[in-house]
């Protein structure tokens, strides 16, 4: 037997002046009387009031002495080595994705799910604990392990989907870590089946149940949205909006798109079912701002109804031309978004640099296009080789869209090495390559184009105007600051190591992240809408979110596989068994019989 307050036992020493008043002899006034006849009964009783005599035959004192005795035990908290009678430990993993914000059925989706787990609060055995946990694009315990039933309840009724796509295979991987060491676990996943990592989470623990919530719903939905620059007007953007209706019937559907809350442009889209369908606007001018798309549906899931883009309005780039024809300047040119100098060395206040046969300086002043250079930085150009072939090429690349390098003929070229990606291979070595220079990046072509029929072809003003838009960003004009809800926020370059960058949410609340390493990470966006980012010296930028996910845009529901037992059962482990309950239980008997023999004496 231990005891976990040992301390409890100076408690005995009160048994000293319990002893001391039974010992304690009566002091009876002298009387003067005429006989002592009478008074043979009170020579007998003084003989009883003896200290031992006293002490031997008062039964109320050996009752109070081990009452004494129980409640020194019970405060000194003793246990002895046992089995212990466990109850069930439960994790309810609760979906708090996009989809379980679906009125199908009404309410929605999300408070069917929690007046399941409420239900299944309410019927914890006295012995049982409870773990909430809100699977969200970054789960997280709403409520860790009690057996406070209205304290689970509380957090239950606080929690409320967000407009994002969730893991929850992710969440149930952290439900099990967290109730790793409960002996007798059960996990609950209540969702709507939409999210198919739930199969891979049932291979890994075959004890999971999953509550199905909702039923299955048409919808429509805007599932992809994107901004790029207009082909034919270099200053303006086009809107590029993919739709799809998700089961039901082909019907027309409502499409109006606004800037900056003035209506650009409203049609009807007929939608056939379970068929993307890509629709392109223009019109959006050179002034930038929000452009958002609402679609007139009524469905059940109003989240995917609507989508924004910010369009930064473009800007004329300040390009130099270090050692440049005045065919490579004709090029860069004839495009609106460039304004174009011609320096003989390289100087700061430009956008991005064209060195044309001519060296790129250690630490270049701004991103750069190098012709032929005879250097780069402090390494020198490799050996000539003669009528290098193109094998290879990165067609996908912003730098080469639109460009056909086949058959091209190079009388003699540097080929590059191994320091930068290459961007166009040749069968002597790569021709085109990107890296980075003095902490700038750049796109290095190795031979000279005057050296090849390069500028007799289409393809060398689109490779000139291809590289610079993409080092300046203006090929990604809008991408940038229009991301998936549920995306992480990772911003680079806003400040020193030490200072902070706040995130205003669309629902006002504000976050803040320090930058360390150069970088300001956020956690996922959970909402959909606009955010607005502050930094250092008054830095501010708008980044929209949108729902755009065909998988929580379809609102079917999906059969789970089938299950083990859904009901956990008690079981004993090893332990210690605390005395503490039956020690206070025979002091209380004890206290109760000595009340009974007090007045029993008393009555006679």
């Amino acid at each position: 037997m231990t005891f976990a307050n040992p301390l409890a036992f100076w408690l005995l020493a009160g048994a000293a002046p319990l002893l001391a008043m039974y010992f304690l002899k009566v002091r009876r006034k002298r009387v003067r009387v005429p006989s002592v006849l009478l008074w043979a009964g009170v020579v007998q009783q003084q003989r009883k009031a003896r200290p031992w005599d006293r002490f031997r035959r008062h039964d109320l004192l050996w009752l109070q002495l081990l009452a004494l005795l129980l409640l020194t035990l019970a405060l000194a908290r003793p246990s002895v080595p046992g089995r212990k009678l466990l109850g069930r430990s439960v994790v309810w993993v609760l979906d708090a994705s996009a989809s379980m914000g679906a009125m199908a059925p009404s309410p929605t989706r999300f408070e069917r799910a929690r007046d399941v787990v409420l239900a299944e609060i309410d019927r914890l055995g006295p012995g049982d604990e409870g773990m909430i946990l809100w699977a969200g694009p970054e789960p997280r315990v709403a409520a860790s392990f009690t057996r406070d039933t209205e304290l689970l309840s509380q957090a239950v009724r606080a929690l409320e989907p967000s407009s994002s796509s969730a893991s929850l295979g992710g969440a149930v991987d952290l439900a099990a870590a967290l109730a790793i060491h409960r002996p007798e676990r059960t996990i609950v996943v209540v969702s709507d089946g939409s999210d198919r990592s739930l199969d891979g989470a049932l291979s890994r623990h075959p004890d999971l149940r999953i509550e199905e919530v909702g039923r299955p719903a048409a919808n429509v939905a805007i599932t992809a949205i994107d901004l790029r620059r207009s082909p034919t007007r270099d200053l303006e953007s086009e809107l590029f909006v993919t739709l799809r209706r998700f089961g039901g019937a082909t019907g027309p559907v409502g499409v109006e798109v606004t800037l900056d809350g003035e209506l650009v442009t409203t049609e009807s889209v007929e939608l056939p079912p379970d068929r993307a369908v890509a629709r392109v606007y223009r019109g959006l001018g050179s002034a930038g701002g929000l452009v958002r798309v609402h679609l007139e549906t009524g469905d059940a899931l109003p989240a995917d109804d609507d989508a924004v883009a910010w369009l930064e309005p473009p800007t004329r780039r300040r390009v130099l031309c270090v050692g440049c024809t005045s065919l490579t300047g004709r090029a860069l040119a004839t495009d609106d978004r460039f304004d174009v100098v011609v320096g003989a060395a390289d100087e700061p206040g430009f956008d991005v640099v064209v060195f044309e046969d001519a060296p790129v300086p250690a630490s270049p002043s701004a991103p750069f296009v190098a012709l032929g250079p005879p250097r780069v930085g402090e390494e020198a150009a490799s050996a000539e080789v003669a009528w290098p072939s193109a094998t290879a090429w990165k067609a996908q690349h912003p730098v080469l869209r639109f460009v056909e390098p086949g058959g091209l003929l190079i009388s003699k070229a540097r080929p590059g090495g191994d320091a930068f990606e290459p961007l166009l291979e040749s069968d002597q070595g790569p021709l085109i390559t990107t890296g980075v220079v003095g902490g700038v990046r750049g796109v290095i072509v190795h031979f000279r184009p005057v050296d090849s029929d390069l500028p007799l072809r289409v393809a060398y003003p689109l490779l000139l105007l291809n590289t610079v838009g993409w080092l300046t960003g203006e090929e990604a004009r809008g991408t940038s600051r229009t991301l998936a809800a549920g995306a992480p926020l990772v911003r680079e370059g806003w400040g020193d190591d030490g200072d902070e960058v706040v995130l205003r949410t669309p629902d006002g609340s504000e976050r803040t992240a320090p930058i360390r390493d150069g970088v300001a990470r956020f956690g996922a966006l959970e909402q959909v809408g606009v955010y607005r980012i502050t930094g250092p010296a008054g830095r501010q930028e708008r980044v929209a979110a949108n729902l755009v996910s065909e998988t929580e845009s379809d609102l079917a529901v999906f059969e789970a596989q089938a299950t083990g037992a859904v009901e956990g059962q008690q079981v004993r482990a090893p332990g210690r068994l605390p005395l503490t309950r039956p020690a206070l239980g025979l002091l209380a008997f004890l206290l109760l019989g000595e009340w009974a023999l007090y007045w029993r004496k008393y009555a006679e």
